[in-house]
Parts: structure tokens; C-alpha cells; sequence
């Protein structure tokens, strides 16, 4: 996809960064004694929807998933 850093074709509304996107996302984790071990669950998968938070950490736009999925006339 051109100009997008991303293989989700999500892009910031505000700026248009495509490679400095975080989104907030269900993972599983191991618990142990000294915490959490992302890399020992047996699930290993991370899910998030078009309404999970999102932001971008080059401009400081925030929202969720969806608002970011629109960016540049993306579906």
C-alpha cells in the first residue's frame, strides 16, 4: 500500500503518520512470581476492534481504531 507504514492501512487524521500508531490491545500473559510473561502464555494472540483506543505518538492525536482506519479515504 503507498505511503502507509502499516500493514492494517491505518494512518493519523491529524498528521498522517502511518509508523508511529499505537493501539490498546487484549493480550494473553503468563502469570508468574516475579509478574507477567507475554512470551509463556499458550495464547500467544493480541486483539483489538475498530473501537479499541488509539493514538498517535507523532502528533498526540487520540481516538479509537476506526478513526484512523478512515485516514486518506481508507474504508
Amino acid at each position: 500500500m503507498t505511503g502507509i507504514d502499516n500493514d492494517f492501512g491505518l494512518k493519523c487524521p491529524e498528521c498522517g503518520a502511518s509508523d508511529e500508531i499505537d493501539v490498546c490491545a487484549d493480550v494473553w500473559v503468563r502469570l508468574c512470581p516475579d509478574g507477567t510473561d507475554v512470551t509463556a502464555a499458550e495464547n500467544g494472540d493480541t486483539e483489538w476492534t475498530d473501537h479499541s483506543g488509539a493514538k498517535c505518538c507523532a502528533c498526540g492525536f487520540g481516538g479509537n481504531v476506526s478513526d484512523f482506519s478512515k485516514a486518506g479515504g481508507q474504508p
